[in-house]
């Protein structure tokens, strides 16, 4: 009984029934939801970590990383595009996680969307604190603004984060209002970065394109570094209990923001390149000064200390309706899904924003970056194995989880293979193994909906999504993976020691629900 009650699922009917009871009004319109989700990954990817992707993992190559990256953010874009219209709650892999795999994964999940949401902000936010100190210096270079942001402890970091904190205590229209605002400042001043950057652009820096140091991993790892920047598509769905029109607006809002982020960061990552020997790079400002252009540098150096606490804001955006949506299951203590009086989740706001400025206080962007990547890969694979399951018919449903295990372990075989050719041909047998799986998968017919955006090409494009995420998370170091796995281990614990004993729904049906097939789906999702 024990193993059955881990895989409870929540019904789609439970789900609408809360949407419809749900306290938080629905007010995001697309050029809400597109303005947030290239506000909290174009400052990312440009402003953060765009130069440490070049001088660190790829060389000029970090173009080709940056495309590789927005393309498999794509192939796993359909998978949210297809959810976010079926379930249009607060939580994104956490609520699809919960009606497709069950409420163990779904616990999970939550603490995977932590990283990815507050803990990234709290990154964002060193990032930001390191260059409010470089800025200081060169403006007063008599004076040491090192109190401002040492190794282990920042005090601009803190600021920024309490800012956001305090944005959203005064609730979601003046922060979408001031997202807005400082997004389309934001593009417009990416849009000058590369318009001034190509001006001095020098195809000589550009040559090795992959140098020899970096090779073909370091390429590779670039695109796994690059998904710290295109995170904000999956902001974008935990807010669908508060989109209108969800249904018409998500799948628009999620290729918006994916197209718009991969076209300016890689752009950004182009300039950059060609305007030093890659093995110079620090960032676009320093790039400005080499070739003599102080005044672009200056408006780089006073554009990223103005923008890029709008990351910070949006990252904190999505983790309270998380907590929210975690809370309102029995998951979490019933606080964070308090509402008051005008709409705000002011406790859960309260209790993340303490948590994720102590992070900005006290850990250094370089130790968060990989392990939230870690987390958005897993967190999308989360995401197409709920797809997949929801979409194949009952016969062929026990199929699905040996399959995601066996593209995890190809990926992995491939990549530790080395000169092996046992372990290679191993590799090459387990992707087989992948492909005749996934023919053996039955897909239920879905009825056409004109309202309801529907994968194409099912199952091959979320397996091939699945694939490539798993490639991806096979080139983290080590200590990243320990580290990623502990968190997870971590987010189970969490669940046995509270929400196992509290789940409204499993009080509610002791028993484990039936796989969701496509005849128990509503009839808006057929």
């Amino acid at each position: 009984m024990l193993w059955k009650q881990l895989w409870q699922r929540k019904t789609l009917e439970a789900i609408l029934a809360e949407e419809k009871d749900a306290k938080l009004e629905r007010q995001l319109t697309l050029l809400d939801l597109i303005a947030i989700g290239i506000g909290g990954t174009v400052g990312t990817g440009v402003f953060a970590t765009t130069g440490l992707i070049i001088a660190n993992s790829a060389g000029p190559a970090a173009v080709v990383s940056w495309i590789l990256g927005g393309f498999v953010c794509l192939l796993n874009g359909f998978a949210y595009m297809e959810l976010s219209c079926i379930i249009p709650s607060s939580g994104s892999t956490y609520a699809y996680a919960y009606h497709a795999l069950g409420e163990l994964p779904a616990a999970i999940a939550g603490w995977l969307l932590f990283l990815e949401y507050g803990i990234s902000g709290a990154g964002v936010a060193r990032s930001w604190g390191l260059k409010v100190q470089l800025f200081a210096q060169s403006m007063f270079p008599e004076y040491s603004f090192q109190w401002l942001n040492e190794d282990y402890y920042s005090l601009a970091s803190v600021v920024v984060q309490g800012i956001s904190v305090v944005i959203m205590i005064f609730g979601l229209p003046i922060g979408k209002k001031f997202v807005n605002f400082v997004t389309f400042v934001k593009v417009c001043l990416v849009l000058f970065i590369i318009s001034a950057g190509l001006a001095v652009y020098n195809p000589v820096n550009m040559t090795p394109f992959l140098p020899t140091q970096y090779g073909e991993r370091g390429l590779m790892l670039g695109v796994t570094q690059a998904f710290f920047g295109y995170i904000g598509f999956d902001e974008v769905c935990c807010l669908a209990a508060e989109a209108k029109n969800p249904q018409a607006v998500m799948p628009k809002a999620v290729i918006g923001t994916i197209l718009g982020t991969m076209i300016l960061s890689t752009m950004a990552s182009l300039t950059l390149a060609g305007m030093q020997p890659c093995e110079d790079i620090v960032d676009f400002a320093t790039a400005f000064e080499v070739n003599q252009l102080p005044s672009a540098a200056m408006i780089v150096r006073v554009g990223e200390i103005l923008t890029m606490p709008v990351v910070v804001l949006i990252s904190f955006l999505a983790q309270p309706r998380v907590t929210y949506a975690m809370a309102i299951d029995g998951l979490l203590p019933p606080i964070f899904a308090k509402v008051d009086a005008h709409g705000n989740l002011l406790d859960g706001t309260l209790i993340a924003g303490a948590l994720c400025t102590v992070v900005a206080l006290v850990v250094p962007f370089e130790h968060l970056w990989d392990l939230i990547s870690f987390a958005i890969l897993v967190a999308f694979n989360m995401s197409n194995t709920s797809l997949i399951l929801l979409r194949t018919r009952a016969e062929s449903n026990h199929s699905v989880v040996p399959l995601v295990i066996l593209a995890g372990t190809s990926m992995f075989t491939l990549q530790y293979s080395g000169d092996s050719t046992v372990w290679l041909v191993i590799a090459l047998l387990q992707i087989v193994g992948v492909i005749v799986a996934s023919t053996q998968l039955k897909m239920a017919t879905p009825s056409l909906d004109e309202k309801i955006f529907r994968v194409p090409c099912m199952p091959w494009l979320p397996v091939l999504a699945m694939t490539l995420n798993w490639y991806l998370v096979s080139q983290m170091a080590l200590e990243t993976l320990v580290l990623g796995l502990a968190w997870m281990v971590l987010g189970a614990l969490s669940y046995f020691m509270y929400g196992y004993s509290h789940s409204i729904h499993r009080e509610r049906n002791p028993f484990i629900a039936s796989p969701p097939h496509s005849h128990e789906l509503h009839p808006l999702i057929l």
